[in-house]
């Protein structure tokens, strides 16, 4: 029997310790429901199998494995808050990373040496040195810490299974994955539709545009939600334009990957940067952008923002990541305009 329950907050109907099957809607509908991340789910990540690389259950589990710990060293400003990440990759920087990972390794049940190890590899800018730690100790010292910098207890990893996927490796690669990484695991997609090995439940979440981009468009073959508030720890732009602003005392007051709701019956959506006060919206482009069809989503976005008020900045990923500083001139240029004329409206 399908189980069935009628609620946007469609994780709150899935068990968080054991495997089940998800049907009803896209991967892309549920990405899209929780971005930025809500306060009640917890921390969900998102894994594209690749059916051709998927032959055994053992590649699979290795292949999730290592992308959740790349996106645990990419997301170290948000779980080693006790060190000064606008510091160097010197030697001494990753003795103090280090330094740092093993009294939050004290202090707290994540296990010292592996996050030490993380903590250095981020300072680097470095893959971690996976063959000195058991992939039982990664799967786990990984997802408890995506968990953590979310500020959750608990993970749940989505596997999207596309059509031709063998179940049987999928599921036993599943079933490892729930009992090892000490995360839900909630299996979708084409693919997922003949695993009847778990129990189907049908969850609802509204349905995104074809002209919307998620998080699962933007990253793969893992994506997660951001954190509001923060950057995406998997985008160089983001981080990069993060840290260049941050230096600057008339850059306070600015939020990152917040929901903005244009009235009441508007449909929430979630802008890079955001000055509230100043209703200054700005927005980092990759290349899908340039896209027939985004393009003109885009555009009728921006003319929705421009009705209600907002100044919207649009820089190319390029932009940022070759002359972080000038486009910082020009959103200091436009948050300087916006206070002196006072009111923004």
């Amino acid at each position: 029997m399908t189980s069935e329950r009628d609620d946007t907050a469609w994780w709150s109907s899935l068990p968080l310790d054991r495997v089940v099957r998800i049907h009803g809607v896209t991967e892309r509908d549920l990405a899209e429901s929780v971005n930025p991340l809500p306060v009640d789910a917890p921390a969900i990540v998102f894994f594209a199998i690749d059916p051709t690389t998927a032959d055994r259950a053992v590649d699979l589990v290795d292949a999730v494995v290592t992308e959740l710990e790349n996106a645990a060293v990419d997301s170290v400003p948000l779980w080693l808050t006790d060190f000064d990440h606008h510091s160097g990759s010197s030697s001494l920087d990753r003795r103090a990373a280090r330094v740092a990972a093993a009294r939050l390794g004290a202090d707290t049940a994540h296990f010292g040496p592996y996050v030490e190890a993380l903590a250095e590899a981020a300072v680097a800018g470095n893959a971690p040195h996976r063959a000195a730690f058991t992939v039982e100790t990664r799967a786990a010292g990984s997802t408890r810490i995506l968990a953590s910098a979310r500020r959750r207890s608990l993970a749940a990893l989505v596997l999207v299974v596309p059509a031709g996927t063998d179940a049987g490796v999928v599921g036993t690669a599943a079933e490892w994955l729930c009992t090892h990484a000490g995360a839900a695991v909630w299996v979708t997609g084409d693919g997922a539709s003949n695993m009847d090995r778990f129990r189907p439940v049908a969850v609802h979440a509204p349905a995104v545009p074809a002209g919307v981009e998620t998080v699962v468009d933007r990253f793969r073959p893992l994506s997660y939600p951001p954190i509001a508030g923060h950057p995406h720890p998997a985008s160089d732009p983001e981080k990069r334009l993060y840290r260049a602003l941050d230096v600057h005392d008339w850059a306070a007051g600015r939020e990152h990957n917040r929901s903005i709701r244009l009235g009441e019956l508007g449909r929430p959506f979630t802008v890079d940067v955001l000055w509230r006060t100043e209703k200054i919206v700005v927005e980092i482009d990759g290349n899908e952008h340039r896209a027939v069809d985004r393009f003109a989503e885009d555009r009728v976005r921006d003319n929705q923002l421009q009705t209600h008020g907002y100044m919207v900045l649009r820089f190319t990923n390029a932009q940022v990541i070759d002359d972080p500083q000038r486009a910082v001139a020009t959103i200091r240029e436009a948050v300087s305009r916006r206070r002196s004329k006072g009111d923004p409206r």
